[in-house]
């Protein structure tokens, strides 16, 4: 067996060594379950395998993010529905990144002639187990930003690889590696529109690690006159100022942060953001949350903006001063990647976790990994070893949070506990699991918790005026936004619409009509409140208030499409059907299944309504069709073959109900309507032994009366069905 050259049993090593310490850090993640966004998006019917996405019309589903959602059906494909998969996929991306990294700064120190693997993979390990990434790889809908990354750092690897002396030197590989550099900034904003900034990092890199050795004289004739940098700096303040107070030309994405804060107030609050809570959690990664419950505030009252401004500025200069080409990129890749999120681009949410993935892979994560470099050799052994451990066991601590719906909210309520969303959620967990007293008190606080919520989160003075107008705020340039719209009002609708669900299935009638005439109050057009609200006088028996309620909600939205509305038209079918009104009742339920044909209770609904108006064929194809979609269905069963007996077809009815004693087990009435039948057939002996078998089940008096009454009249046929 050939040995191996010692670079590469280092590289190797460096490499297992990497795959095995991200893998431990990660493992306990793989057991996660689907949380709160997931769970729509991975059911979505347009992601259920490969096939479905690429019929799928291109809209506003797919958005930007085309090479995300594909992963996404490609886990379906493999495995409709199953967890596991999902976390496996993250996690492999999180391996590949942290490879990228290694290889990366391995490669751009060749070209440096620094051969060196310790600092790439200090770096590397750094980046791997710190608790600040959890946010990225134990959710599954934040892949975007794991994708991101690694197209990102997979381009910068093949763009520096085309400049490696000694490696390329054929036209035709310099070519494809220019395509796959192409592709692969396609593939990042595909992923993530993050990617964006991709091409500027490649220059930066470039004229870091390539172009100071290649126009050496260039290089530090531009870098040492200050002439140049004063010009790049106030380019750079002007189109800044352009972006902020100009027309809004630029990319404006789907949140509606901007209604919310505007752009330069974002851009100014995002300061201290980046001090106090990313640089913050980066250096203490304790009391990480899902739920960060960062306050919005103005220079005009927060003096920490301007403080965070000037650390800001006072740490660029200290990178600059100092030289280091390591550290000058990883300051410019930390504040280049943050940009799309948490500079002039307002989003709903001020500060989220995942968004320091990119930042960190060659921005934050480079710049510990030179300082720990510059350290004697015992010295940063030993303070990797104790880093390096502390990081991991936060993280594989940290991952336990994000197992389940409930064990995620509870960490989340307890560190913000103020905050409307995590009692919220938490409260919708525990009444999926059935425990309405814990899901009513969670839910009782977020709605509690609303106003200080929209005093403290968006700087809204008033908020008692604010829920009284419904929501509407003030943006930028004094002109008022449609509160509709906003993300805000959806967080404050939520908590609402589930506790009174939860008061519905609790009885608790009256506070659940409050809570949905509250929901109603802050969104009109929120149907699913209509149908709650209409359920709630359904057992208070007021039809007439029933019904308005749901012509209301089909009225407003008389052109709905959406699955859930298909609802709305059974409900109001149901209480049509009750109130004697069988015609109206059919209209609804077949508009019900022009909305969604695999409604099943429509389906039944309406063969009922068909056999109730002689209607013979029609409900015998409604009922065939609850049996395609569930062929177990026991009231499908039994009323299909009561209708069979109706259109006198005996032995298919005889048939239909031993199928429905399969399913169900011994029932007197399915014997007493066999019995009936062989009656009709003027078989005398199977019907007397059915009518006696469905008499020895214990029937109710009457039925044992009837049935009683049948057998001694086994004298000919019989016209009343029992």
């Amino acid at each position: 067996m050939l040995a191996l050259p010692s670079r590469s049993k280092n590289l190797l090593g460096c490499v297992t060594l990497l795959i095995l310490i991200s893998m431990l850090a990660y493992f306990n993640s793989l057991k996660g379950s689907f949380q709160f966004d997931d769970v729509p998006l991975i059911k979505s019917h347009w992601l259920v395998n490969t096939d479905a996405f690429f019929d799928h019309p291109r809209s506003g589903e797919i958005g930007n993010r085309p090479v995300l959602y594909w992963t996404f059906a490609l886990n379906n494909q493999l495995a409709l529905h199953q967890v596991f998969g999902f976390h496996l996929i993250n996690l492999a991306l999180h391996i590949g990144v942290t490879l990228l990294i290694f290889f990366t700064i391995w490669r751009a120190g060749y070209l440096q002639n620094e051969c060196g693997w310790v600092f790439p993979l200090t770096t590397a390990l750094l980046f791997s187990l710190h608790p600040l990434n959890t946010d990225s790889v134990s959710y599954i809908s934040s892949r975007s930003s794991l994708l991101a990354t690694f197209f990102y750092l997979l381009t910068l690897y093949i763009f520096l690889n085309l400049f490696c002396p000694k490696k390329i030197t054929q036209l035709a590989k310099r070519g494809a590696l220019s395509l796959l550099v192409l592709s692969g900034i396609y593939l990042s904003m595909a992923s993530k529109l993050i990617g964006a900034t991709l091409p500027l990092m490649l220059v930066v890199w470039y004229w870091s690690f390539i172009g100071r050795k290649q126009y050496p004289d260039f290089h530090k004739k531009v870098m040492n006159n200050r002439s140049v940098a004063i010009a790049f700096t106030s380019a750079a303040i002007i189109l800044i100022g352009i972006i902020l107070w100009g027309d809004p030309w630029i990319y404006m994405p789907l949140d509606q942060g901007f209604e919310l804060f505007g752009r330069a107030p974002y851009f100014m609050v995002q300061l201290k953001i980046i001090v106090f809570y990313y640089l913050k959690l980066f250096c203490f990664p304790f009391n990480l949350n899902v739920d960060s419950g960062f306050p919005f505030s103005s220079p005009m009252t927060d003096p920490a903006i301007i403080f965070s401004g000037l650390v800001i500025l006072a740490s660029v200069l200290a990178v600059l001063k100092w030289r280091n080409v390591w550290m000058v990129v990883g300051a410019i890749w930390f504040f280049i990647t943050l940009a799309p999120t948490s500079s002039f681009i307002p989003l709903n949410d001020l500060a989220v976790e995942h968004r320091m993935y990119l930042p960190m892979s060659l921005g934050l994560s480079l710049i510990v990994g030179t300082g720990i470099k510059t350290l004697p050799a015992l010295l940063r052994l030993r303070l990797l070893v104790v880093l390096l451990v502390a990081l991991g066991l936060t993280t594989a601590t940290r991952n336990a949070d994000w197992v389940n719906e409930l064990s995620l909210w509870k960490d989340a309520a307890k560190k913000n506990p103020f905050s409307p969303r995590p009692h919220s959620n938490l409260g919708k967990a525990y009444y999926e699991k059935g425990d309405l007293s814990r899901a009513s008190t969670h839910l009782e606080k977020s709605v509690a918790n609303i106003p200080r919520f929209v005093a403290h989160q968006y700087n809204i003075r008033n908020p008692k005026s604010f829920l009284e107008r419904r929501g509407e705020i003030t943006g930028k340039a004094n002109k008022v936004r449609s509160p509709d719209s906003l993300k805000v009002m959806a967080e404050l609708v939520e908590p609402h619409y589930n506790l009174a669900s939860v008061y519905l299935d609790q009885g608790r009638l009256d506070k659940a009509e409050k809570e949905y005439l509250k929901t109603q109050a802050l969104r009109p057009g929120h149907f699913p409140s209509k149908i709650g609200l209409s359920t709630v006088y359904n057992k208070k028996g007021l039809y007439d208030r029933a019904i308005a309620s749901l012509e209301l909600a089909i009225k407003e939205n008389s052109s709905n499409s959406d699955p859930g509305f298909a609802l709305v038209r059974l409900n109001l079918g149901e209480l049509y059907g009750k109130t004697g009104k069988i015609e109206n009742a059919i209209i609804e339920w077949e508009a019900a299944l022009k909305i969604d044909p695999s409604l099943l209770p429509a389906h039944f609904n309406l063969g009922t309504a068909y056999m109730m108006t002689g209607k013979l064929g029609l409900a015998e194809n409604s009922f065939k069709h609850c049996l395609k979609l569930n062929s177990r269905y026991e009231p499908a069963l039994f009323n299909l073959a009561k209708v069979y007996q109706r259109q006198k077809k005996w032995d298919l009815s005889t048939r239909q109900f031993k199928t429905f004693l399969e399913v169900v087990g011994p029932d007197p009435s399915a014997h007493a309507q066999i019995g009936f039948n062989f009656n009709q057939q003027s078989d005398w002996e199977n019907a007397r032994r059915h009518f006696q078998i469905a008499l020895n089940l214990n029937p109710t008096p009457a039925q044992s009366e009837a049935i009683n009454k049948m057998i001694l009249n086994l004298t000919g046929p019989q016209n009343t069905t029992p």
